[in-house]
């Protein structure tokens, strides 16, 4: 009897062991994809925080001396460019604050990816498996979007600040 139940356990051990093989090339092409995911999220989010900065530190230089003594309309199109370049660094905020927040949603599906790599490497994996690694490969193509939108938002702000800013210096120069 006791050969029986250590022969039948041995099976359940294998069969186990099989099962979970057979999720090995999906979960490593998964954690692969995910990581290279979650690389570019942080660079946007890098990215985003170096232009804002670079911008906000040019904003000191868009002050108006009022000893200029300057034309109440060069005043008005200096403020109304001046609040062109503001919106961009606005918009910069904006889309910083989404970025964080995305990257909180990615740290708990990055816990995800590791239970199923952890399950992997242990024996143990539960559950739909392939339903979770699926939702998770989806998550990775949206964040690799998502992050295409985010660098092309950040460069499109930059380059209307900049146009803003050269403008802004322009008619200082001209008062």
């Amino acid at each position: 009897m006791k050969k029986l139940s250590i022969l039948f356990v041995s099976f359940l051990v294998v069969v186990a062991c099989k099962n979970v093989d057979q999720f090995r090339a999906p979960i490593e092409a998964l954690t692969a994809e995910w990581s290279k995911a979650g690389t570019a999220v942080t660079d946007a989010g890098t990215q985003v925080s170096a232009v804002a900065s670079s911008l906000t530190a040019l904003q000191d230089s868009m002050m108006i001396d009022p000893a200029l003594k300057l034309k109440p309309a060069t005043v008005t199109v200096l403020d109304s460019i001046k609040n062109t370049f503001m919106a961009q660094v606005q918009g910069l905020g904006n889309l910083s604050t989404e970025i964080a927040g995305f990257s909180e949603k990615w740290a708990t599906m990055t816990a995800e990816v590791d239970a199923l790599s952890t399950g992997l490497k242990e024996g143990k994996l539960e559950g739909d498996v392939m339903a979770k690694i699926n939702e998770l490969k989806t998550s990775a193509a949206s964040a690799a979007s998502m992050v295409d939108g985010w660098n092309s938002s950040t460069m499109s702000a930059k380059e209307a600040a900049m146009k803003a800013y050269d403008a802004f210096k322009q008619t200082m120069m001209a008062k």
